[in-house]
């Protein structure tokens, strides 16, 4: 069984409302899809399967994929802000529980927020949960260039996690990114910016209450640098007046969770050796980059059967709490 903790789905309806703003994030049309500008430097294609149920889930059975968690892609409704942040949020959240609940067993969710407002967000997170039925979160690693642990985040994490909610963690464009090629942003910076997110929210004390986040791309460069991050927040003192976690930064990063979108071998056996299987969820990021190359790492891997099945299934049916659903292909 395969359960694809990281798949994009975007809304048609909220890339129509980015074509009729005059400043970024914008959309054009182009031929069957569209071009999303979300900021100075990045624009992204969408196009088919990323903006179709139905080519999402032949590409699906095409790749053996029992159930995909959705996700939006970027630019997320975040990146409006204000309450028109939250206001997007919302129908997105509303049309992917729809999508979710008319293929039950095939599509999860993981719900959007807007953080336009602290009070209009924490409700929303109880929404998706209490009405809605979405699996979890998609955070991006910051809110229209407000870092995780800014006043305005950081209670709506701590909210998600006293609810016992899972977390997806999504690279977002670090703050001033003037001057990076595409290559540079989305192959280095994105991992980047994810990994002092996480770090950031450990310094804030997030991990001391047992959260459940997952961190895209094999956890952005955490794994590779874990001794390294260790051995320096021993070494240099604390800040005064900050708040001192319970746990080491060690500690902490052993509690992460990743998913399994990566582009070599070496990168994901590291990253098994370093968190092990109970820590990595199959993703496969479809439709961008090799979306089929994390399934034929994956299964290359030497693991047990047992841990091979954590991984593509059992830990993603565990944190994100999805019902059992039966395999369509061994």
């Amino acid at each position: 069984m395969r359960i694809d903790v990281h798949s994009h789905l975007m809304s048609i309806a909220f890339l129509e409302h980015l074509r009729r703003r005059d400043a970024a994030p914008t959309a054009v049309r182009d031929g069957t899809g569209y071009i999303a500008h979300c900021e100075p430097g990045l624009s992204l294609p969408y196009r088919a399967p990323i903006l179709t149920v139905e080519a999402k889930l032949a590409e699906m059975d095409m790749a053996g994929i029992d159930l995909a968690v959705l996700s939006c892609g970027m630019p997320g409704p975040a990146m409006l802000g204000g309450a028109q942040a939250d206001d997007w949020a919302a129908r997105i959240n509303d049309e992917l529980a729809a999508i979710t609940a008319a293929h039950t067993g095939r599509l999860a969710g993981w719900a959007n927020l807007g953080f336009g407002g602290l009070s209009e967000t924490i409700a929303e997170v109880d929404r998706c949960l209490d009405q809605l039925g979405l699996a979890g979160f998609q955070v991006w690693s910051n809110v229209g260039g407000r870092p995780l642990d800014d006043p305005g985040v950081l209670p709506v994490l701590e909210h998600i996690v006293d609810r016992g909610a899972a977390i997806h963690l999504h690279p977002a464009p670090p703050p001033g990114p003037q001057g990076l090629a595409p290559a540079m942003m989305l192959g280095f910076a994105f991992p980047v910016d994810t990994s002092l997110a996480v770090l950031r929210l450990i310094a804030a004390g997030l991990f001391d209450r047992d959260p459940v986040i997952i961190a895209a791309h094999l956890g952005g460069v955490l794994p590779w640098l874990r001794e390294r991050i260790g051995l320096w927040s021993h070494a240099i003192p604390a800040l005064p007046g900050q708040p001192q976690p319970t746990r080491s930064v060690g500690e902490c990063l052993d509690r992460l969770y990743v998913d399994s979108v990566g582009y070599g071998p070496a990168p994901l056996d590291y990253c098994y050796a370093q968190l092990g299987a109970d820590r990595m969820l199959f993703g496969t990021d479809h439709p961008y980059g090799t979306p089929s190359l994390p399934r034929d790492l994956i299964e290359h891997m030497p693991l047990t059967q047992a841990e091979r099945e954590q991984i593509l299934a059992g830990n993603a049916q565990r944190l994100l709490r999805l019902a059992a659903v039966p395999a369509r292909r061994i």
